[in-house]
């Protein structure tokens, strides 16, 4: 075999090899169908494993299935009352235009509907948001808001839970500047189980950070809610040992009045105290000692709103 020919082989031997590695399927592990439960306000999901093996047709293939009526007849596919008018993902984002209908929903049915949508969707790991629009205007939800691009975590729901007690709520939320020596207050609506307190729900929102790029995160991500109770308008957090390690870049003042200062928002509380992993004598971030409790600070707030 001569040089040339020996070249040749190698080449059409790497093309082949890198061919094969380009027609690797999307990953389809835990996708899931979330349907609306007929003549009840619930939602139940079920596992799906897609035809399509591209990025892109796996996302048709998902917005399709919203659209089908599922065979179980106790059951009803999101998409039905109004229509879809298209869809287009870019990046990680899938954009629905939706038809003029989807206002005559009740609050309960656009909801469960958005959640639903929106579950579905995010539950591919190739999607991390969905924007609804209404006959190509951004969409606007029951306060006359823009969600903008909306993600699982603005929908906090269990599945195969009653809905009859959802509520709605518009939290005042805290986070971090870009030099983290000061807080910017956002505002941000979520959907909750009225089962689940209130101050669980602000925590974890603080732990998951802004949505805005004006703002940044206060908590380490790995912090955990053991457990959240009010007695007396003093509220009791109990968080797991990641709390200590803050977050990098903020300093541990700015940290820790992102929770106290988002709870105290509540009508309900006027002061916190936390414990980790139920002691009250640790030292948040090695300066801060944790053993009494904390009230609203206004003077460490740089004002910047988040709508």
């Amino acid at each position: 075999m001569n040089k040339k020919t020996g070249i040749f082989l190698i080449l059409f031997t790497l093309c082949l090899f890198l061919g094969a590695c380009g027609k690797k399927g999307a990953d389809k592990r835990g996708i899931r169908i979330y349907y609306l439960n007929k003549g009840d306000y619930g939602i139940q999901e079920q596992e799906y494993v897609p035809e399509a093996d591209d990025r892109d047709r796996i996302i048709e293939e998902l917005i399709g299935k919203l659209c089908v009526q599922p065979k179980e007849m106790t059951l009803r596919a999101p998409i039905t009352d109004f229509k879809l008018l298209s869809s287009e993902t870019r990046g990680k984002i899938v954009t629905l235009n939706l038809s003029a209908e989807y206002y005559d929903l009740n609050a309960v049915e656009e909801v469960l509907t958005r959640t639903a949508v929106i579950n579905t969707l995010c539950s591919f790991a190739e999607v991390d948001g969905v924007y609804f629009m209404v006959e190509g205007e951004a969409f606007r939800d029951a306060d006359g808001e823009e969600p903008g691009i909306m993600d699982p975590d603005q929908f906090i729901y269990n599945s195969y839970t009653e809905m009859r007690n959802y509520e709605r709520v518009r939290l005042h939320l805290y986070f971090a500047n870009e030099s983290g020596d000061k807080l910017v207050d956002a505002y941000r609506t979520v959907v909750y189980n009225s089962n689940m307190p209130l101050e669980r729900i602000v925590i974890e929102q603080v732990i998951q950070g802004p949505n805005g790029n004006f703002a940044y995160p206060t908590v380490n991500s790995a912090t955990k809610v053991i457990n959240v109770t009010t007695r007396d308008r003093r509220c009791y957090v109990n968080l797991n040992s990641e709390f200590l390690q803050g977050q990098e870049g903020v300093q541990a003042q700015t940290a820790l009045y992102s929770i106290v200062n988002s709870l105290c928002e509540l009508p309900s509380i006027d002061s916190v105290q936390i414990s980790v992993d139920g002691n009250t004598d640790a030292v948040f971030m090695e300066s801060i000692p944790l053993t009494g409790s904390y009230r609203m600070n206004e003077e460490i707030v740089e004002r910047h709103t988040e709508t």
